[in-house]
This record gives structure tokens, C-alpha cells and sequence, in this order.
């Protein structure tokens, strides 16, 4: 047996997902997120609505006996939705609420259409302006990525309502 000074480290992996959007200059849009920020993938949950929330809230859901608001990113950002008639499932993602506590973990659900692709860092892709989106301060950054569009969200400014 050989012995070297190598470590070896686990491959990095992100998700993506459809946006349920019109194409943007002819490219599809997905959301990116790492896989340490998702952590469940739930089917036939309700979704129950809040009375004056913002619109961009759907209403909560539960999840291990918590519950948790339940957001549409397209909304979010102020895209066009695009209403699908696919089975949606509702994703739980981790956010850091605030970035100098790091052990204020913080999780909502999104509402995803499957189905969720799994790559590994790094991909190529350059970073492009997203000034085509309509809330761009809750996008974190927008890449350009074979003939389709990246949008990672900024978990904090949605989590606070930050504008």
C-alpha cells in the first residue's frame, strides 16, 4: 500500500431546478442551490395560505413538527409565473439568516417542479448582469450556463425582506 500525503475531499455538488418561467433571450432559467442547503424533498404536503403576507409567500407547511413559510422564488423576484400543470413537491432549504451567526440556521420551502438535476463543481458558466430581474437584490448572482440561465437567491435579503 502506498502511502501519500493527499486528502481526498468530497465532490461539491449543487441542485437545480426549472424556473416555472418564460424563457429569458431564448434560455430557460433554473435556481441553484448547494446540496447542503436542501434537505427534504416533501410530496402531498398543504400548503395553508397567511392572510397579508407578501405575495411572494404562499403560506406555511409543516415539517418535523415545524412550521414554515412556504415562498415562490419566481414571485420573489418578481418574474412572470407560469402556471404548471406538473406534479410540484415543495423543497426544505437551509439559510443562514444572518451570515456572522452561522449557527442561525434558518429553513423555508420552496415550491419546485421536478425534475432536480444534481451537478458537480465546478461548471462552467460566467456570471452575466441580472438586471432583466425585475427584485435582482433577491438574486445573489445570475450565470450564463450552456443554453440556459442560473439564478442563485440571496437567502438573507429574502429571509429579511431586505430590498
Amino acid at each position: 500500500m502506498q502511502n501519500t500525503n493527499q486528502i481526498s475531499t468530497p465532490e461539491q455538488r449543487v441542485l437545480i431546478y426549472s424556473a416555472q418561467t418564460p424563457r429569458v433571450a431564448n434560455k430557460q432559467i433554473y435556481f441553484v442551490f448547494s446540496q447542503y442547503q436542501m434537505e427534504d424533498i416533501l410530496m402531498d404536503t398543504p400548503v395553508r395560505p397567511v392572510p397579508f403576507s407578501p405575495s411572494y409567500i404562499e403560506g406555511v407547511a409543516e415539517w418535523r413538527n415545524q412550521v414554515m413559510p412556504v415562498i415562490s422564488l419566481e414571485a420573489c423576484l418578481g418574474m412572470e409565473s407560469l402556471d404548471s400543470s406538473k406534479i410540484q413537491r415543495l423543497m426544505v432549504v437551509r439559510a443562514l439568516k444572518n451570515e456572522a451567526a452561522p449557527m442561525g440556521i434558518y429553513r423555508i420551502m420552496l415550491r419546485i417542479v421536478p425534475p432536480i438535476r444534481m451537478l458537480t463543481l465546478p461548471i462552467e458558466c460566467s456570471s452575466i448582469s441580472g438586471r432583466w430581474i425585475p427584485e435582482n437584490y433577491f438574486a445573489k448572482g445570475v450565470y450564463e450556463w450552456e443554453d440556459s440561465l442560473l439564478v442563485v437567491a440571496h437567502m438573507q435579503n429574502i429571509l429579511h425582506g431586505r430590498k
